[in-house]
């Protein structure tokens, strides 16, 4: 619970320089003055130099860099000492074995730290996991989206959105309970009167109280109906940001698929630089999918190598090119490899030989031209055919043998991610969780059904922006969140 006092290595396990011992809680600051073995503690946010002592026997573990937070100005918002000690095993679980033994003290759970956050407003749930995104990033452009999260754009626009919805419905409400009112303003019930407009028909409101129908004049504020539709529209682009949020943060998923004996191993061994695949002039040498992860440009990408892609008689080689076909239907994005000599340069050849593979319709593909240095003359023709424009396919001629064109594949492929996953740092933040876009999903359906039905009631009108706020408030954990927060801290380190 919140009343207790927690403790963990905050940095990374294993020898390092320096590690980071953290504590929160009512605790923290009897901690410090415990294996500091002084009754003062320094400065607020100062880094002072202390002895490190074992409460117990007074033997010194360590000299090193003490901190003191008190709350609600930490991160936790509670009172935190943080021990920077050298960072050798026997140091740091000298360290953490003093402070297990003194009272009121346990280790923390996995994000123990952040969920106290949470619970003292230092932090709403996506700025959480904008966090956790920023701890796991391993590229630039997950960093970039993990860190902006983290500051909090996304929680910003959603309580922007939230705070519209407030707004509407205190308006409406207002309109519902003073409408008869004379000492409510005007203003105020102009922008309620939106519902009693189109469609909303005469309704009574309590015994022998009838509410009227209203038209909406020009020049009347902005309404509520107005103001919902345009929320509506907005959240529903939000929605339509083509997964970018999402294939940045998990990885664009690509596969490496053509025929057998094209190259297809080869090209995964040379982007990740390792004899990753078993390469074999043997025909379906590849069975099952291999995938490694890959940076490039400073996008993430998550590259299978399929088997190639025949009508298979043996059983096993069979299955491998299913697998191949389901992944295939599942990608983010298609390498497909072919042998540059059996490909002919005339115009619509290169389109024609990457349909003969079947690529799924809506997939974006890169055409790979493997075997380059076996070209000879034809070199010249079939390089021209790869610079054509659409609707010819991106295509680039490869040696995986020589590496002659790898800088222009990866410039190639970096392209493609980037029009896939976007800048993370332009325009609206992007979605980066699924729970985000089904909350965001409810909201809008919400808002779909207000003022929509048949009953033109304006209790049931009011109640679908009661559900899209709650959606919303969902998503940053203002409301009912206590259902996810398991799943989301779960995934953090002990230390945060």
């Amino acid at each position: 619970g919140g009343g207790d006092t927690i403790f963990a290595l905050s940095s990374a396990p294993g020898r390092c320089g320096v590690a980071v011992i953290r504590a929160s809680g009512p605790g923290s600051r009897g901690a410090l003055q415990s294996l500091t073995g002084t009754p003062k503690v320094p400065p607020a946010r100062v880094l002072a130099l202390r002895r490190i002592r074992d409460p117990d026997t007074a033997e010194t573990l360590d000299r090193g860099l003490v901190v003191w937070f008190p709350g609600p100005r930490s991160f936790t918002g509670e009172d935190c000492a943080e021990l920077h000690v050298h960072g050798g095993p026997a140091v740091v679980s000298g360290v953490l074995r003093a402070l297990g033994r003194l009272p009121g003290l346990r280790p923390a759970e996995p994000g123990e730290f952040t969920r106290r956050a949470f619970h003292h407003g230092k932090l709403d749930l996506t700025a959480a996991e904008g966090l956790r995104d920023l701890i796991g990033a391993e590229t630039e452009a997950q960093r970039r989206q993990a860190l902006r999260q983290m500051e909090g754009d996304l929680g910003q626009l959603y309580q922007r959105w939230s705070h519209t919805l407030t707004q509407a419905l205190a308006h409406l409400e207002a309109f519902i309970d003073f409408s008869e009112d004379d000492n409510v303003e005007e203003g105020v019930l102009s922008q309620g009167e939106v519902l009693l407009s189109p469609g909303f028909s005469p309704k009574f409101w309590g015994p022998g109280r009838a509410v009227p129908q209203v038209g909406v004049t020009r020049g009347c504020v902005p309404t509520v109906d107005g103001t919902v539709r345009a929320l509506e529209r907005e959240i529903r682009g939000h929605l339509r940001d083509g997964r970018r949020g999402e294939l940045l943060r998990g990885g664009v998923r690509a596969v490496i698929a053509g025929p057998p004996n094209v190259g297809k191993s080869s090209l995964l061994n040379l982007l990740c630089r390792r004899p990753a695949a078993i390469v074999s002039p043997t025909a379906g040498t590849t069975r099952d999918v291999l995938e490694v992860a890959l940076d490039i440009g400073g996008y993430p990408l998550v590259l299978g190598d399929t088997a190639g892609l025949r009508a298979a008689t043996d059983p096993v080689e069979r299955e491998g090119v299913t697998r191949a076909r389901d992944r295939l239907c599942h990608a983010d994005l298609v390498l497909a490899v072919l042998d540059a000599t059996s490909v002919s340069p005339a115009p619509g050849a290169l389109r024609a030989a990457l349909a003969a593979l079947e690529p799924p319709p809506d997939t974006p593909c890169v055409l790979v031209l493997n075997k380059a240095d076996l070209l000879g003359g034809l070199r010249g023709s079939l390089s021209a055919a790869c610079a054509r424009a659409p609707p010819e396919p991106p295509a680039t001629l490869l040696s995986c043998k020589t590496g002659e064109g790898l800088e222009s594949l990866l410039e190639l492929l970096a392209q493609q991610l980037a029009q896939l996953c976007g800048d993370p740092l332009l325009g609206s933040p992007s979605l980066t969780q699924s729970r985000h876009s089904r909350h965001l999903g409810a909201c809008a359906a919400a808002l779909a059904r207000f003022g929509r039905g048949d009953s033109g009631d304006l209790a049931v009108a009011a109640e679908q922006l009661r559900l899209a706020r709650r959606e919303l408030g969902r998503i940053t954990g203002h409301v009912g969140a206590e259902d996810v927060l398991d799943i989301i801290f779960r995934d953090f380190c002990v230390g945060k």
